[in-house]
């Protein structure tokens, strides 16, 4: 069952904290594994390492996959790989004991290649490997063990065999049926003795469930697929292109059917323990952007768990060293209205919503405004002129207008005086349907301010009001 962020409502969960039992999104957890000390995140509650889920998390039901293993096996590692077995199956003709060497060394590097795509899915990688992430010199180790599992399967049917029919019967269909088990096992572990551990493969069948046997047969389709397809092509190719195209198609069916086991294994990557691999290099940030973003993420944890002081601290260091950033000072803003911090409001309120207006957003400015309740006191002129052609803007004519009356009282020395009266004037007009007073606020700024650089716009102002027609 997938699980979701509890933080981000609708957006799957890519890690998992088993102390805290919480979940967390991309979102929660920014930046890339380099971005961390110990290469790991931890939790912004309890600070224990988290656990990655993203690939399994998000992975599809198993049997919805089809197209995905067929197209798997078209990516250029595994497209080198049929190449690969072409060429081999081109070159072991009259060669003698090169033959021999050759056909088995391709064997080799070819199951090398197989139980590497069934490893990387399982940690999660969707992409195919690369064809030289196969030449890890585990090739020769590996085919020896899948030799030495074929051999250890035929002694013990030997001796199966000597107790009857009945007995080597069922030996045989066990032995079939686990035979997916033992390869996932022997590429995961790159144990011989747990790939033919019975009770280790019959473990890893029952955590599987029953799309295990969906898979046995799955697998077993597949793997019957090479033989059909030389039923029907044989009379058509000429005799040398038979066994080149019976070692890629071969290959081609081998690397889906890896395909399928390894992404079985992702969809149980937990319950499996698998270790899952993150390829985020680029989601790497630098370091003043992942401070930042790692402490909006922490915050809005902390606020939705309640943990008001722990946030309130977090918001101050960072702010300390973006104060002018303008995510962290909306946070910090809705921080105090969130534990209605009346005293704090008050006293930082003006002071948090000037630096919006400083930033060009001064629509945030007005939003953060009429959220506060109740409205804090704005004392600076230039404040109180911004604010009031936000919420001019938003049609908030009431608390624009009650932001600009007795401006002139207030601070007759404001620079800009004549701009906050004409945008009153537009209040009043707009807003109220008050065109006496919105004529005695322009008559009060052509008498104070006869050299205004608002000339036109005072002019176009009166025309609307004395019913004139205003030039388009």
């Amino acid at each position: 069952m997938t699980e979701s962020c509890n933080y981000h409502s609708g957006r799957d969960a890519a890690w998992q904290c088993e102390p805290c039992r919480r979940h967390y999104c991309g979102r929660c957890i920014p930046g890339a594994a380099a971005n961390y000390p110990t290469g790991r995140p931890d939790c912004p509650l309890c600070r224990q390492p988290l656990d990655f889920i993203g690939a399994s998390n998000s992975a599809r039901p198993f049997w919805q996959m089809g197209l995905f293993y067929f197209r798997y096996a078209l990516q250029p590692g595994p497209l080198t790989v049929l190449a690969l077995a072409s060429a081999v199956s081109l070159m072991i003709s009259g060669l003698g004991l090169l033959s021999l060497v050759i056909l088995v060394a391709g064997i080799a590097l070819v199951s090398r290649y197989n139980l590497l795509v069934i490893e990387s899915l399982a940690r999660g990688k969707l992409e195919a490997p690369g064809f030289g992430d196969a030449l890890d010199g585990n090739s020769a180790p590996l085919f020896l063990k899948v030799i030495g599992m074929t051999l250890i399967a035929g002694f013990v049917g030997f001796q199966v065999a000597k107790m009857g029919q009945g007995p080597l019967q069922l030996y045989s269909i066990a032995l079939s049926l686990l035979a997916p088990a033992a390869m996932i096992v022997l590429a995961l572990e790159g144990s011989l003795r747990a790939a033919i551990n019975p009770l280790k493969l019959l473990q890893f069948t029952l955590i599987i469930g029953w799309p295990y046997w969906l898979l046995w047969l799955a697998t077993s389709a597949v793997s019957s697929a090479p033989g059909y397809l030389l039923q029907i092509v044989a009379s058509k190719l000429p005799p040398w292109a038979l066994i080149p195209v019976v070692a890629a198609s071969t290959s081609y069916f081998y690397i889906v059917t890896s395909a399928m086991m390894g992404y079985i294994c992702l969809s149980k990557q937990r319950r499996l323990g698998i270790a899952a691999e993150r390829d985020d290099d680029g989601d790497y940030l630098e370091e003043p952007e992942f401070n930042r973003a790692r402490a909006l993420a922490d915050t809005q944890i902390l606020m939705r768990e309640g943990d008001f002081k722990a946030a309130r601290r977090t918001l101050v260091d960072i702010l300390r060293r973006h104060p002018d950033d303008p995510a962290l000072n909306e946070r910090y803003y809705r921080l105090l209205l969130a534990t209605q911090d009346k005293k704090a409001l008050r006293e930082l309120g003006p002071h948090l919503l000037d630096k919006f207006i400083r930033m060009n957003r001064s629509h945030k400015a007005a939003e953060l405004y009429l959220a506060t309740d109740p409205l804090p006191t704005i004392d600076r002129s230039h404040l109180r002129h911004g604010l009031a052609e936000a919420l001019f803007r938003q049609q908030k004519y009431g608390p624009a207008a009650r932001l600009l009356v007795n401006l002139h009282k207030d601070d007759s020395d404001y620079g800009r005086l004549d701009a906050a009266y004409l945008l009153l004037a537009q209040i009043y007009l707009d807003g109220f349907n008050r065109e006496d007073l919105a004529k005695k606020l322009l008559a009060f700024v052509r008498q104070k301010f006869p050299d205004s650089g608002l000339q036109g716009e005072i002019t176009t102002l009166q025309k609307v009001l004395d019913g004139a027609a205003v030039p388009g």
